[in-house]
């Protein structure tokens, strides 16, 4: 008995493991199969044209899954060419705004036109040509960093990534990877950093050159070396370009042409910073508190 006892217990083991990876299956199975049960977007037998890249939102309201509303009535035109700042409160509807503007999903109501065309008119398709997202959740293909970027541009040369890289900073972190352009990144990009994969990103942005370009503040959260080497990407991105960018840095707020104040979920105001400033309003109390959290300091007796 205690021999068959111990030649037992090796399978009974693997047996242990095979159900968690039946299970892990199993998981991704339901949510495959949720993800095909998502109804695809309407798409126009004949696409059309845009005369421009202005945007114009008019009675935009937008919920998910029939829920409340997230976005309630706005209205907004973001001239071509322009660099328009969106801010407010954590759950305002910013990034929300900036998926319908990609159309990833459509509205509930109203219109977004994207040169005198709706979106629904000119197609997934052709939102996404005119359109490059840059988002603080980057996701990353398996494969190596070239791949990633050549999804913009697939006839792009190695001269192209070499200029790209160069301008994103990404030229730093090929270098110094083991395989270099052929390294690759692993499933969602697990094996580089935040800030490096935001370098992919904003790289790839550049490859794309699109006349639209939709900025989720890609360096919230990233540390000030990492910041630093993205916020001059994002310069050199948005030059000559239609540009709207959720914003939480000041630096980023007052570079605008523009400024939309979003709360709860409708644009409260609007203007340039001075004006805005002057009007004492909402945008005027979240100046003046991140203008207090970037004083706050780490003290010998504590936090001031």
């Amino acid at each position: 008995m205690l021999i068959v006892t111990l030649r037992m217990l090796d399978p009974i083991s693997q047996l242990g493991e095979l159900a968690g990876t039946v299970q892990v299956n199993a998981d991704a199975i339901g949510r495959v199969r949720d993800l095909l049960a998502v109804p695809p977007l309407p798409e126009p037998i004949t696409p059309a044209e845009p005369a421009g890249t202005g945007i114009e939102l008019r009675g935009v309201r937008f919920g998910y899954d029939g829920g409340p509303a997230v976005l309630d009535g706005i209205d907004a035109t973001i001239p071509a060419g322009s660099f328009t700042a969106v801010v407010g409160p954590s759950g305002a509807g910013k990034s929300t705004l900036l998926k319908l503007l990609g159309r990833f999903f459509d509205v509930t109501e109203g219109t977004i036109r994207i040169g005198d065309r709706d979106v629904r008119e000119l197609g997934s398709t052709g939102v996404s040509r005119l359109t490059a997202q840059v988002f603080q959740d980057v996701y990353l293909f398996e494969g190596t960093i070239a791949d990633n970027l050549r999804m913009a541009a697939p006839d792009a040369t190695d001269a192209d990534l070499d200029r790209v890289a160069r301008i994103a900073r990404l030229d730093e972190v090929v270098e110094r990877l083991p395989q270099g352009w052929h390294t690759r990144v692993g499933e969602a990009g697990s094996t580089l950093s935040g800030g490096e994969k935001q370098r992919v990103s904003i790289a790839r942005a550049l490859l794309k050159d699109a006349p639209i370009v939709l900025l989720d503040e890609a360096t919230a959260a990233l540390d000030p070396a990492n910041e630093a080497a993205i916020a001059d990407a994002i310069a050199e991105l948005a030059r000559d370009r239609t540009v709207i960018v959720v914003a939480h840095r000041l630096s980023t707020v007052v570079a605008a042409d523009r400024i939309l104040v979003l709360d709860q979920g409708r644009i409260t105001e609007h203007g340039n910073h001075e004006s805005l400033l002057a009007a004492g309003g909402t945008y005027a109390r979240f100046w003046h508190e991140r203008l207090r959290a970037r004083g706050w300091q780490l003290t010998s007796e504590g936090t001031s």
